[in-house]
């Protein structure tokens, strides 16, 4: 500890002789001493210092500034023992612990000391903690604090993880050095070396409740830098089992015991620092600790740590993609050392083991659940390389896991991966054979991307290694979200989950499911080029395919997957499936049964991989919809459509004996072919039902829930009047209901007939009786003339402002045989429907269909729509003056 900060504070409280007054001075001093280190470390951390330099200065400054302290304090005890003979000095100690044990400091961390002596407590030390403790809380620093003898200490040790652990990290600040000894050979002797066992088990245990709390996944969207998988606590749990079990306390330690690799070493070395670095950052920052990189700080940390836009990469996704695979160094270091010492543990002797083991062809081994090379021939993969695929044959094969040798050396030989390794068609047909044998597919892929062998083998798949894409949309990097793609898809094979029977039974009859596994594998390589992933990966997967050499029908499959992933959603949630254009279409996308099949079950693990919610169970019921109608189409079978007459016989035997036969015909002679083939026969005998109650009531409403859709159903019927959707989607817009899709009808004595799919804006059922009690008087009320939509939206507005960027708006007359089909992109607000569909109107535009769709804040709406003669909107002239109109209507505030 340099002198310097003691003479210095000397000299400033020498002035006083009371010591009240020293003890103020004393303060102060310390106060503008400890303000000026924090900006001379703020400072560093300006100019690029490392996380390493920055935490091991911080500690070094309070090491000095607690050393003065103790000093000082020691010193004015002296002094009063000379003088009244009060107090005898006894020895002590004060040491770090924890982060700070270790010499890693963050601006806003805690600083934990313990106070230990030897034998009875004494007055003296008593007085020395109390001075101390007392000046560092004036100090305003978050101090963590104990009082300890040498036998308390073991006895916490023995007893409880964190105080173990903690002591583990001890480092002498102040007092006798002697008595740290003896405290450090005494906790070693009596605790460390005797229960590691049970040490083990109780720190892998809290690891697992961590994990639990803070994701145990390297690639968590908001990840706690210092708590969640591949933060620093997992470095941390790992260094104490090392240090326990084989007294090394250091990675430099730990590689000269040839524990870890010099590779491991170097990796863990720069992500520790990468990760200090982080930490820092988000502490000067946050202006307190804080160790979440939540989303909304993640651009201001990228811009803290001096990264930029570069082409179509964000700063931020640049630093989280640099986060990401330090984290997965961190993880994957801490998981292999703490493997070397549950190998500790087995009791077995090599003869045992020689027993256990099944040899297995490839030059490999089968014993206790691992893969193990037959011998430790560092030429091993060299002398074949095709070994190298052969050992996740294996692996798959046997559903076991990699020995850490076996591990290390298949990143050793990672160079033999060349071209000619990736055109050999050995290679190819293994990889493929794992891709065809389902049920581990997803965990075989994860080991082979872990230690870089998958994206060696297809290194368009390895350009998204940690590839991040800043929004609130995707949740994973690009590689997770396709190996969890993987893995959704894999669930779908019958008997995994009842949710999704359907899908299932289409799995069963998929002939190569090498191909669909493959294509989901690679769906999103474009994303590696940049934006438009869609169009830039069709050539990456073409030569790719062409590099393995795959038979042209089946490259074309995989390429027909790669182009088309985003196709099959995009039609089931902006499309009418109800139009037949939009069937046959389709059809002629998919081209053949078995495409269709590969693209709907490809289509439904992507949506379901992209995160929670994303594929409701309403989209799901519509994806499987399209798929049937589309199936139907190719296979050459035909929807037979009963005749008026049929079902005004089928409707008669459900609805009400009092109500005329003559009212049933009535029905079915004044609605349209569209409303007869989409609308069954039960849901008609419920218009019916409505219908005579217009006598009684304009406007007659009926909620039909499906909470195992996760929507209602709302049909409103009423007398025709202009905009009436418009006024229905303003009405729902101010009473926070969500419209997802519209059938609209008119009978041919204007009597309407709308129905609407619609969930809360979460995408939950709307449930409460009083919620829709208060939605439907409303909308009585506004279909009535009683009240205007726009009261309602302003209760609910809490500003008025315009859209800040330019909606994107096509008409479309090639979409549908009878309707031009309006497309609209814009940012979603509260009464955007109610602003489309007012503009519609009021360019005496029929709405006979709607599809809403929104992702992130983004809303993609599709309107079928005619003139006010029935027709397409075909004239250029009339095209131009609705573009106009909708773009004026939204760029404008409620």
């Amino acid at each position: 500890m340099s002198p310097e900060l003691y003479r210095r504070a000397r000299r400033a409280e020498a002035k006083a002789e009371r010591y009240p007054d020293r003890r103020r001075l004393r303060v102060d001093f310390f106060r503008a001493a400890l303000a000026e280190g924090l900006e001379s470390l703020k400072a560093r951390h300006a100019d690029g210092a490392s996380g390493q330099e920055s935490v091991r200065a911080h500690a070094r400054f309070v090491d000095e500034l607690i050393g003065s302290l103790v000093r000082l304090i020691t010193t004015d005890l002296a002094a009063e023992t000379l003088a009244a003979e009060t107090l005898a000095a006894e020895p002590f100690v004060v040491v770090a612990l924890g982060g700070y044990g270790r010499g890693e400091l963050h601006p806003s961390s805690d600083i934990d000391l313990m106070v230990v002596y030897d034998g009875e407590l004494t007055p003296y030390v008593q007085r020395v903690t109390q001075e101390l403790l007392y000046t560092l809380w004036d100090l305003g620093l978050q101090i963590g604090h104990s009082l300890r003898s040498v036998e308390d200490c073991v006895a916490m040790a023995r007893t409880d993880l964190p105080s173990r652990t903690a002591m583990q990290e001890a480092r002498l600040v102040a007092g006798d050095r002697r008595l740290f000894t003896r405290f450090g050979h005494v906790l070693r002797e009596n605790v460390y070396r005797r229960d590691f066992e049970q040490f083990l088990t109780a720190t892998l245990a809290e690891r697992d409740q961590r994990y639990r709390k803070h994701g145990a996944s390297p690639y968590v969207g908001e990840p706690n830098v210092k708590e969640s998988a591949g933060g620093l606590r997992d470095m941390h749990t790992a260094m104490w089992l090392g240090a326990a079990k084989f007294e090394a306390r250091t990675l430099r330690e730990l590689a000269d015991k040839r524990l870890i690799t010099a590779r491991e070493r170097a990796q863990a070395d720069d992500a520790l620092t990468f990760m200090w670095r982080v930490r820092n950052a988000l502490h000067f920052l946050s202006g307190h600790k804080n160790d979440v990189l939540g989303r909304g700080v993640q651009p201001q940390v990228a811009k803290d740590l001096g990264y930029a836009d570069e082409g179509d990469s964000l700063a931020v996704e640049r630093f989280m993609r640099e986060y990401y695979l330090h984290a997965r160094a961190i993880h994957r270091v801490s998981r292999r050392l703490i493997a070397r010492c549950q190998e500790t543990l087995s009791h077995r002797t090599a003869a045992e083991r020689r027993e256990r083991q099944q040899a297995l062809a490839d030059g490999l081994v089968f014993i206790d659940g691992r893969l193990h090379l037959s011998d430790r021939d560092p030429e091993f993969f060299r002398a074949e390389p095709i070994r190298l695929m052969k050992v996740f044959w294996h692996l798959h094969r046997l559903g076991c896991e990699l020995s850490l040798e076996l591990e290390r050396q298949v990143e050793d030989s990672l160079d033999v991966v060349d071209d000619e390794f990736r055109q050999s068609p050995a290679a190819r047909d293994l990889f493929l054979d794992i891709c065809r044998n389902w049920g581990r597919v997803a965990l075989t892929l994860s080991v082979m991307h872990e230690l870089g062998f998958l994206g060696r083998y297809l290194p368009e798949f390895g350009a998204l290694t940690c590839l991040v894409q800043y929004d609130t949309y995707h949740r994973f990097s690009a590689d997770q979200h396709s190996l969890l793609a993987v893995e959704h898809l894999e669930a779908l094979a019958p008997g995994k989950s009842t949710e999704s029977e359907g899908a299932a039974q289409v799995w069963s009859e998929v002939e190569k499911p090498a191909l669909l596994m493959l294509g989901m594998l690679l769906h999103d390589i474009g994303k590696g080029k940049g934006h438009g992933h869609v169009a830039k990966g069709i050539p990456l997967a073409r030569e790719l395919t062409a590099r393995v050499a795959l038979p042209p029908d089946d490259a074309g499959v995989v390429e027909f997957l790669v182009a088309h992933h985003v196709t099959m959603s995009h039609v089931a949630q902006r499309r009418d499936i109800d139009d037949p254009k939009t069937i046959a279409d389709f059809a002629e996308t998919t081209g053949d049964p078995q495409r269709l099949r590969m693209l709907y079950l490809l289509t439904y693990a992507d949506m379901r991989a992209v995160g929670p919610g994303v594929l409701t169970p309403w989209q799901a019921v519509v994806l499987h919809e399209l798929y049937g109608r589309t199936l139907t189409r190719l296979t050459g079978g035909r929807i037979e459509r009963p005749s008026r007459s049929q079902l005004t016989e089928r409707l008669a035997n459900l609805v009400p004996e009092d109500l005329p036969l003559q009212a049933v015909k009535a029905h079915v002679a004044m609605v349209s072919d569209r409303y007869l083939a989409g609308t069954s026969v039960p849901r008609m005998a419920e218009h019916l039902r409505m219908l005579r109650q217009l006598d009684e009531t304009p406007v007659v409403t009926e909620v039909f829930h499906h909470p195992d859709l996760g929507s209602s159903d709302l049909v409103v019927v009423t007398r025709d009047v202009p905009g009436l959707f418009s006024l229905i989607a303003g009405t729902l817009a101010a009473r926070n209901i969500n419209i997802m899709s519209a059938q609209i009808h008119t009978r041919g004595d204007g009597v309407a007939i709308d129905t609407l799919q619609v969930n809360d804006p979460i995408g939950e059922v709307v449930t409460s009786g009083t919620h829709w009690q208060r939605t439907l008087e409303g909308l009585r009320a506004v279909l009535t003339g009683e009240q205007s939509v726009e009261v309602l939206l302003a209760q609910r507005r809490t500003t008025a402002r315009a859209a800040p960027a330019p909606p994107r708006i096509t008409l479309n007359n090639r979409l549908s045989n009878d309707y031009t089909v309006v497309e609209i992109k814009c940012l979603d607000r509260l009464g955007l429907l109610y602003l489309v569909t007012r503009a519609l109107s009021a360019l005496a535009l029929d709405i006979a269909s709607a599809r809403i769709a929104t992702e992130i804040d983004q809303a993609f709406d599709s309107f079928y729509v005619n003139d006010a003669r029935g027709r397409k909107i075909d004239d250029p002239a009339a095209m131009d003056a609705v573009r106009a109109a909708l773009e004026q209507a939204l760029v404008q505030p409620l």
